[in-house]
């Protein structure tokens, strides 16, 4: 049996560990537990609760799921980062000097290219249930390579996207039920970085 804990931007991704990622987990003993952190705030309250959950003997290992979209600039990698390059080299340059500033071998850094909302553009049909829009949904999908491609703009993120066309979306109480109509593997399948750290958490 694993123990891991993975510290989350907010209450939807608490939602989305507990009742998308840890019944796959839990069929492999491993058995997850998000941390709300309530929003992501200054980096050096970020590396502080990392730091605090690493001193638990018991857990084997201390993860993340905060969003790209909107990290402080004091993020690790943030002053390196160069704008020219491409999403995934974006995300794994900040990882990786998230990763070395907490310096322990028991932590995996992860970050939700650009937000949370980019794995529900994996499949349209689940905001049926909210709005006729859906299909708007799709055709913003299709756009990009990967739901991972939406970016970071003010206007343009995943998220402000889909309240743009859905006005009574509620991030905590539809984005874990759509995620779970989506389904973890169609997720994986759109979502190379994304599957990347659900491989290496299985691991």
């Amino acid at each position: 049996m694993k123990l891991v804990h993975i510290l989350v931007e907010g209450p939807t991704e608490e939602k989305f560990v507990k009742e998308i990622l840890t019944p796959h987990f839990s069929q492999r003993e491993i058995y997850l537990t998000p941390i709300n952190l309530c929003g992501v705030s200054k980096y050096s309250i970020v590396k502080r609760e990392v730091k605090n959950l690493l001193k638990n003997s018991g857990v084997d290992l201390v993860s993340t799921m905060l969003d790209y979209y909107g990290l402080h600039n004091d993020f690790p990698g943030k002053d390196s980062l160069n704008l020219q390059w491409s999403y995934l080299q974006k995300v794994e340059h900040l990882e990786k000097a998230f990763g070395n500033d907490i310096d322990n071998a028991k932590f995996l850094p992860y970050l939700q290219m650009h937000e949370f909302e980019a794995l529900l553009f994996c499949d349209a049909k689940p905001f049926a249930r909210l709005t006729k829009q859906y299909i708007q949904i799709q055709k913003i999908a299709e756009e990009f390579d990967t739901p991972e491609q939406i970016n970071d703009s003010v206007h343009t993120s995943p998220s402000k996207r889909i309240v743009g066309l859905i006005q009574n979306y509620k991030k905590p109480l539809h984005g874990a039920v759509i995620a779970k109509d989506i389904g973890l593997e169609k997720m994986r399948e759109k979502c190379a970085h994304f599957d990347r750290w659900i491989s290496l958490l299985e691991e």
